[in-house]
């Protein structure tokens, strides 16, 4: 559930959702967001991958007073044509794309009271065609070879928190020698 603040906030700025006309894949039900968030398709908006409802994923973490929180992840190949152009990054610059996209997706038109800027060069893997392919010749290459290597986490199984749990459950009961689960 949405603080309230974001509830009155958002249908002040006139948000409308379920409403016939186009939306970002959120509902609004009796006046209450519910959710983790929401991702972008590089379709719709390439600079802009999604963002995090923290206020909800998160409120053990409001403040006092309780504040509207979000987190707007930027990248993909917006970043990329920014960087291959030689632009130089800035926090400026960031912030001003995170605004721009809290207004258009979530109608939040004011400027942030706060605002955390933070770069992570290639944080989220990014599989291309054949990378299944890859990891089954490494983990043959490892397994011939017997070498005392597992590998484990986003670059290889999923980028998802619980895909990366499940990768290390599954490496660990590889290297203690275990039955895996089907």
């Amino acid at each position: 559930m949405l603080p309230q603040a974001l509830t009155t906030h958002l249908t002040e700025r006139g948000v409308t959702v379920l409403r016939g006309h186009p939306a970002c894949g959120l509902s609004l039900q009796a006046g209450r967001w519910k959710g983790f968030g929401h991702l972008v398709p590089s379709s719709e908006d390439p600079g802009v991958l999604g963002i995090v409802y923290d206020s909800v994923a998160f409120p053990e973490q409001d403040g006092s007073p309780p504040g509207l929180r979000v987190t707007v992840m930027l990248g993909g190949s917006w970043l990329q044509a920014l960087e291959a152009r030689g632009c130089a990054f800035s926090q400026e610059l960031f912030q001003q794309q995170a605004q721009e996209a809290a207004a258009t997706q979530l109608g939040l038109k004011e400027p942030p009271s706060h605002c955390l800027v933070h770069l992570h060069r290639h944080c989220i893997p990014q599989y291309t065609l054949g990378h299944w392919r890859k990891l089954e010749s490494a983990a043959h290459f490892l397994a011939i070879h017997r070498l005392p290597l597992t590998l484990a986490g986003a670059s290889y199984d999923g980028v998802a928190v619980n895909d990366c749990i499940e990768s290390g459950r599954q490496a660990a009961a590889r290297a203690l020698g275990l039955e895996l689960d089907p």
